[in-house]
């Protein structure tokens, strides 16, 4: 199973995307959060997750859409305790345009990363190196450049599993 992680503010088309390709590629997914109540999105759209964090069935894979300060819900013990009670059963954790930075701060990002921008320049100042790419994948974590590019390491997350 796949679990989108709603960060408050989170993309609505980078959750999207990931939903439909899982739809696509007949993986079951769903989506988490914090509360069973709506989580405000980037556009403004409300999405009700499927499950809340206690209640959420163990995900084989983590896709964390990027948010409006996605740093900042690092600090919010919740979210940390999720992560870490997931973290060791997932195969592949994926990370949107700057959910780097909520990861960073849960001290779960690695040393190299795929990232756009303002994302990559904060990075490099917290001693982090940037690779070439839309996305990189080290260990079991994919970080992207968000967008299209979130969903170019889904398929290519996907590709080697169907190989295995």
């Amino acid at each position: 199973m796949l679990a989108i992680l709603l960060l408050p503010e989170f993309s609505e088309l980078e959750a999207a995307l990931a939903l439909e390709a899982a739809r696509r590629l007949e993986y079951p997914a769903y989506t988490v959060a914090k509360g069973r109540k709506g989580t405000p999105a980037l556009a403004g759209s409300v999405w009700t997750p499927t499950y809340a964090f206690p209640a959420a069935p163990p995900p084989e894979a983590l896709l964390i859409p990027g948010a409006k300060r996605p740093g900042r819900m690092a600090r919010d013990p919740s979210y940390v305790a999720f992560v870490e009670e997931v973290w060791e059963g997932l195969e592949a954790v994926f990370l949107g345009f700057n959910a780097h930075l909520f990861l960073a701060e849960v001290g779960r990002l690695p040393s190299r990363v795929a990232a756009p921008g303002e994302v990559a320049q904060a990075l490099t100042k917290q001693g982090y190196q940037v690779a070439d790419g839309s996305f990189h994948r080290e260990a079991k974590v994919y970080t992207t450049l968000g967008g299209l590019s979130l969903l170019k390491a889904l398929e290519d997350w996907a590709q080697k599993a169907i190989e295995l």
